[in-house]
């Protein structure tokens, strides 16, 4: 923390050292007005809004029953629907785990820096792509005219064009080409975390590249696999625009149910009932993480604690050797696996595979242990990039509907995109309300890493673990509170319900990059300006700002990119009065398929793109 130098300025001026005294609050009160206030307390109300009495007719009213809960706690439809929620999020998670893990590792590892920055904007990029878009371009390849179906009747395999969706596996494949990026962000923060040293150390030694990393690289990245896992299960939990677009009518998760609730049978007690269940399925989850895993809610961005040998010991985690619950499930697998042949099977094709290794010279093996990663990377990266490349490419078509591949070249859809005064309404609206999004986000989140920097409080960690709790909450769970919330107090279906809900709920971005910059800044500059005479303002305003300058617009982009890409949030508070360029894309694709859609996609990837390119500049290599 900083030390204040004393100044003749307002000596022997009571209110002016009163002034002084309270200035850590005053500092405070801005950010907390808006994450107690303002967050917190529409999370209160949808807790005692779940407890009101429904009157069918889209009515409610005050008072106390058990009724919300019972129906959803009793039905088999909502139970089963719940349990499926749980399950493709699961599935989710563990598939982004196994395809992601080799990526994360191969970035982490390369040597190039210009190719690695290249492929981790491709990702980031990806990433902040609205969710409609991607699952719009999963429409397109999925669809019984397009680029999956078109390749298997070209080549064979199929008979006559089909369609892949909606159905089940269409939504994992859409859901894990979604949440992929996160899970490679997450483990390639770990594994660059990682000593290089204990990895020369180990080759030193004699270890090959497999031996270095199944004793050294694994090990040490456990924390980053169980942050990477929670982070994609919490993220496809709330996921809702994919189950809507890509799954069948047996693939509605709670999520699509909670929206069907709130927005078509207007039952917004059971609504509520139904998101505290959402609520207490990711706290349920989070408690296993914390119980059994080195891994808190605080510590999801993937970076580990390496312990020592004089370290404390860790939490043993599930189905590891030291815990007794571990020990029962393998104890169980393994048995189940000698009754089936299985362990016979597994044990001749890990001595077939052994045998192989070992007649092969460890330089043939390490090329082709690289040259079977880049491989993977290169098809991972062409699943991460072809679908988007599809939307560009289908948005060039001068067919009336969307097909793949497209009958020529015409730039009429984007024509039609940019004069339509509906399309071009949704536009500004989308750029108004990221611009005060972004604008609030940024106050909020600097103004909370300024005050925990430069003060101490009692209660900092709690403040700290409230300037990133916004993010962990599953997006329809946050529109549903704010509607409540805006519905009492008169706000819900303008712009500034949606600016707001939208600067609380990504305030945390710029939070974590302002405090990140404020821990980085030589505090000497600051001191040199304040023992010449600068006021606090004055010095915060020529020393501090000019250096935090990178991570404050950073943090701004982050805020404006996200709110401008955002649709349940939108959606639930708009009202059907309020529209947005994700909010017109999809209510096109529950109608029809115009090819204006992709017009309208490639606009915002251009958008997308170009911020993203301008945080990596500013930032001065944001993604290293």
């Amino acid at each position: 923390m900083a030390t204040e130098t004393p100044t003749d300025d307002g000596a022997g001026e009571p209110g002016r050292a009163g002034l002084k005294a309270n200035a850590k609050w005053y500092v405070l009160s801005y950010p907390l007005f808006w994450l107690v206030a303002v967050f917190l307390v529409p999370l209160s109300m949808l807790v005692v809004f779940s407890f009101w009495v429904n009157i069918p007719g889209g009515q409610y009213e005050m008072g106390f029953t058990l009724e919300n809960y019972v129906r959803f706690l009793t039905s088999s439809l909502y139970l089963g629907q719940t349990w499926l929620t749980i399950e493709l999020s699961l599935v989710t998670a563990i598939l982004s785990l196994v395809l992601g893990y080799p990526i994360a590792y191969y970035l982490a590892r390369m040597n190039r820096p210009w190719l690695r920055s290249l492929l981790l904007l491709t990702i980031i990029s990806s990433l902040w792509v609205t969710y409609v878009i991607r699952a719009y371009a999963w429409q397109v390849i999925l669809a019984s005219g397009g680029f999956l179906s078109s390749f298997g009747v070209a080549v064979g395999i199929l008979s006559e064009p089909r369609s892949f969706y909606p159905g089940y596996w269409g939504l994992v494949v859409g859901m894990v080409y979604v949440f992929l990026p996160f899970m490679i962000l997450t483990l390639y923060s770990s594994i660059r975390n990682i000593d290089d040293e204990l990895l020369e150390a180990s080759r030193n030694l004699g270890a090959g590249p497999a031996r270095t990393f199944r004793k050294v690289t694994y090990p040490l990245s456990k924390n980053g696999i169980a942050s990477g896992t929670a982070l994609v299960f919490i993220l496809a939990l709330g996921s809702y625009v994919l189950p809507r677009l890509l799954g069948s009518s047996a693939e509605r998760t709670l999520p699509v149910l909670i929206e069907q609730q709130i927005m078509s049978e207007s039952n917004y007690p059971f609504g509520a009932a139904m998101s505290i269940g959402l609520i207490v399925v990711v706290l349920a989850f989070l408690w296993v993480m914390v119980r059994f895993t080195n891994v808190t809610t605080a510590s999801l961005s993937g970076s580990d604690e390496i312990a020592t040998d004089g370290g404390s010991e860790a939490t043993p985690a599930v189905g590891s050797s030291s815990s007794p619950i571990g020990m029962r499930i393998r104890s169980a697998v393994v048995d189940a696996a000698s009754v089936v042949g299985l362990t016979y099977v597994v044990a001749r094709i890990a001595g077939g595979v052994d045998s192989l290794v070992t007649t092969v010279d460890s330089s043939t093996r390490e090329s082709i242990i690289w040259v079977t990663f880049r491989a993977y990377v290169v098809a991972a990266m062409a699943f991460i990039a072809v679908p988007l490349a599809i939307i560009v490419a289908v948005s060039v078509t001068p067919e009336e509907f969307l097909t793949f591949p497209p009958g020529g070249v015409s730039g009429r859809w984007y024509v039609e995109f940019f004069t339509d005064t509906s399309w071009m309404g949704a536009l500004a609206n989308s750029l108004g309300i990221a611009l005060g999004a972004a604008i609030l986000s940024t106050t909020i989140g600097g103004g909370l890493a300024f005050a925990l920097d430069r003060f101490d409080y009692r209660f900092g960690t709690i403040y700290g673990t409230l300037g990133v709790l916004p993010i962990l909450v599953p997006p329809v769970i946050i529109g549903v509170a704010f509607l409540v919330f805006f519905l009492e107090i008169g706000f819900a279906g303008s712009r500034t319900a949606i600016v707001v809900a939208h600067g609380i709920f990504y305030a945390p971005f710029p939070f974590i990059l302002i405090s990140q910059g404020l821990r980085e800044i030589d505090r000497t500059y600051e001191e040199a300006a304040m023992n010449l005479g600068a006021s606090p303002v004055r010095t915060i305003r020529t020393i501090t700002y000019p250096l935090l300058r990178a991570n404050v617009i950073s943090g701004a982009l982050f805020a404006f990119i996200l709110s401008l890409n955002e649709y349940i949030i939108a959606w639930l508070l708009s009202l059907f009065l309020v529209e947005t360029i994700p909010i017109e894309i999809f209510n096109q694709l529950r109608y029809s398929y115009p090819p204006t859609i992709a017009a309208a996609s490639v606009v915002f990837i251009g958008l997308t793109v170009v911020v993203m390119t301008a945080i990596d500049r500013l930032s001065g290599g944001i993604w290293e």
